[in-house]
């Protein structure tokens, strides 16, 4: 990023060492969708508001452990913050598209979703804060 330039997304250092990205709001999660390449993997937090996860990938299966940090970061950024359970969505972004043109901001439809029963670990999601990247 340029010097005094806001990113449309926070990054942060997840399991592996890979930077996972998350939206900053409906517009900014936009901007993150449309920046993502087809085989990233996407998530968001079910049925509430909240930010989008990118996580890069080539197409190959997602390490469980990398799947956990970027689910644990969607369920935080979410309007499920503090709940001890949050069902979190998941799929490749080419899968992921805006209903049509005037949609609303952040809004997207998305097919071939999996769901995962997150149960909230503190522990984990202190080490996924804790490890942002500065923009």
């Amino acid at each position: 990023a340029r010097a005094g330039k806001r990113q449309p997304w926070r990054s942060f250092t997840a399991t592996g060492s890979v930077v996972v990205r998350v939206g900053r709001g409906a517009k900014d999660n936009d901007a993150l969708v449309k920046d993502a390449r087809g085989n990233d993997l996407w998530l968001h937090a079910r049925a509430v508001h909240g930010a989008h996860v990118v996580v890069p990938s080539r197409g190959d299966d997602v390490d469980a452990e990398l799947l956990l940090d970027a689910a644990h970061l969607a369920a935080h950024f979410s309007a499920a913050r503090g709940e001890p359970r949050v069902d979190v969505q998941h799929t490749r972004i080419k899968h992921v598209k805006k209903p049509g043109p005037g949609a609303a901001a952040g809004l997207v439809h998305v097919t071939q979703e999996s769901v995962l029963h997150l149960r909230v670990d503190a522990e984990r999601l202190r080490r996924l804060l804790a490890a942002e990247v500065p923009s």
